[in-house]
């Protein structure tokens, strides 16, 4: 059975403070945006791998991402502040003076979110977790067999895919498809490029291969995306 698109998510900007217990399971938003902990830690699995972000850091979430996020202390208080779109995976960042991110933000949104970038800019992106499963899903656009990737690390396939699936809540097989699928679909949204010349470009076989994975991902066909770019 073909596996139903998902919800878009919108966020509302703005300061928001989440009880403790409530994790988000695996979900996708359309526009990018940034996160910044202001108290507590929060774990988050995504595109870009897993990490921990704890107060002072800031989750740069890019155009069309999907993660999960899961509490990693009682409650957290986070910042949301609109961002461009962000076509790399984004990625945790490290904020110099995290009190005046939040002052800013209380003045006006806009400079913060000026702030922000700049530090984003000067600042280095934080490790993920460094393990296999996150050392696959850098490498999963680029692996052709998952039985020969694991056997250069002396692990079983199958014990990949079950291990990835619970870190990453999708087996390795679909974490490749959506990311393929995302880039047709920033070409898509970004460019005015023959759809068939994405599609070839992106990896499938023909036009209505790409269209079905576009729409699957999106729940929007790429006809639709371009009389309404994103």
């Amino acid at each position: 059975m073909a596996s139903k698109p998902q919800i878009l998510r919108n966020v509302r900007a703005g300061r928001e403070s989440i009880p403790p217990g409530h994790d988000a399971p695996r979900h996708r938003h359309l526009r990018a945006y940034a996160l910044v902990v202001v108290r507590g830690a929060v774990a988050q699995a995504s595109y870009a791998g897993r990490v921990v972000a704890r107060s002072g850091d800031v989750l740069l979430q890019p155009t069309l991402d999907c993660h999960a996020n899961a509490l990693q202390s009682a409650g957290v208080d986070i910042l949301r502040l609109p961002w461009g779109r962000v076509e790399d995976l984004g990625g945790c960042y490290r904020l110099a003076d995290l009190d005046e991110v939040v002052r800013l933000a209380e003045r006006d949104a806009q400079e913060a979110g000026l702030r922000l970038a700049a530090e984003i800019a000067a600042a280095a992106r934080g490790p993920s977790a460094n393990d296999w499963p996150d050392l696959l899903a850098a490498d999963i656009c680029s692996v052709q067999e998952l039985r020969a990737w694991a056997e250069t690390r002396g692990l079983r396939a199958e014990t990949v895919s079950r291990g990835f699936a619970r870190a990453f809540g999708v087996t390795p097989g679909r974490f490749r498809a959506e990311l393929q699928a995302r880039r047709a679909w920033l070409r898509i949204t970004g460019s005015r490029d023959p759809l068939a010349r994405i599609a070839a470009d992106t990896g499938y076989c023909n036009q209505p291969h790409m269209s079905r994975a576009v729409s699957r991902l999106t729940g929007a066909s790429p006809n639709v995306w371009r009389s309404r770019p994103a």
